[in-house]
């Protein structure tokens, strides 16, 4: 008893219990635990859209999940082998009744940039939005040959 008047977290241990009880010990809060579980790289999954990407013998092919993205919100961008997909969407409401107005906005958007196996020909890129679902064709460019060079 003595030790646990000298405790200072005490007050902390007090109020993790009182959310505890408030809360429950399910749902979002785990046991033991004052904030949600999972790391922030977690959290960040479940805003990025999965993509696929494959690799065949002379293109590469990329399709990813943007539902409710019109196609003039998405931006698709390639630089040598780095290609960079840029989505937004920006959603306003607005509800007028007796007596009030309400009015709603929203925003969400993604960035990403993932490198490609090759080098593609950024003139031979076709890029389709469909269904929610972005499909991106890239032709591959033919590799260069390394070049010796003589050292002198």
């Amino acid at each position: 008893m003595y030790r646990r008047l000298l405790d200072p977290f005490e007050e902390l241990h007090r109020m993790q219990e009182w959310m505890n009880r408030a809360f429950g010990e399910s749902g979002p809060i785990a046991p033991g635990r004052l904030l949600p579980s999972g790391t922030r790289e977690e959290a960040m999954e479940a805003v990025t859209p999965s993509m696929d990407l494959q690799d065949t013998e002379d293109k590469i092919l990329v399709t990813a999940d943007v539902p409710g993205v019109d196609k003039g919100d998405v931006t698709v961008n390639v630089r040598g082998d780095m290609l960079e997909i840029t989505a937004e969407k920006k959603e306003e409401k607005e509800e007028k009744g007796e007596g009030y107005i309400r009015r709603e906005r929203g925003y969400s958007g993604f960035y990403r940039r993932i490198p490609l196996p090759a080098e593609v020909d950024p003139g031979k890129v076709d890029a389709t939005l469909k269904d929610g679902v972005l499909r991106i064709e890239m032709t591959k460019t033919a590799p260069s040959e390394a070049k010796k060079i003589e050292v002198k």
